[in-house]
């Protein structure tokens, strides 16, 4: 090719540059768009803001045993608890089911709605009188007729 010829070519090259930017940078927003609708869309469940009122009850995801090689076994979430209240900065005191107020607060995506086979104040009747139970005499003799344990596990064949 001639010198002429080459210069030409530049020339275009240059003049078509900020089309070609333009163009690449519309070509990066859409992408980005399009990656952030596909996030929103497969992790919609985790991303979805729960707010827990107080009074109700919750597990705690279990974070110390997320990086032990025998987890297998390990509990993976602790309670159940019940909601005291949120602090100003979004986490949530919680208070265990004999009472015992938490100092430290749960951030909300460690937490897991508890839902139970029996109505709340049922459960902490069940509690409270199991753990009466308990301390007059350390015999477990408390559910002796299995039909009317409520914490019996349900075996399905």
């Amino acid at each position: 090719m001639s010198t002429v010829d080459l210069l030409v070519l530049r020339i275009r090259q240059l003049s078509r540059l900020e089309e070609d930017i333009a163009t690449a940078a519309e070509n990066l927003k859409n992408a980005r768009f399009r990656s952030k609708r596909q996030f929103e869309k497969r992790y919609r469940k985790r991303l979805a803001q729960k707010k827990y009122r107080p009074g109700s009850l919750v597990l705690v995801r279990n974070l110390r045993i997320e990086m032990e090689h025998g987890r297998k076994t390990k509990p993976r979430y602790l309670g159940p608890y019940e909601v005291v209240r949120q602090t100003k900065g979004g986490s949530y005191i919680l208070m265990e089911m004999d009472g015992h107020i938490g100092r430290q607060g749960y951030a909300a995506f460690r937490l897991l709605p508890y839902i139970t086979r029996f109505d709340k104040k049922e459960l902490q009747r069940l509690l409270q009188t199991r753990h009466d139970e308990d301390s007059e005499d350390d015999d477990d003799d408390y559910f002796d007729d299995q039909d009317n344990d409520p914490f019996k596990q349900t075996t399905f064949h």
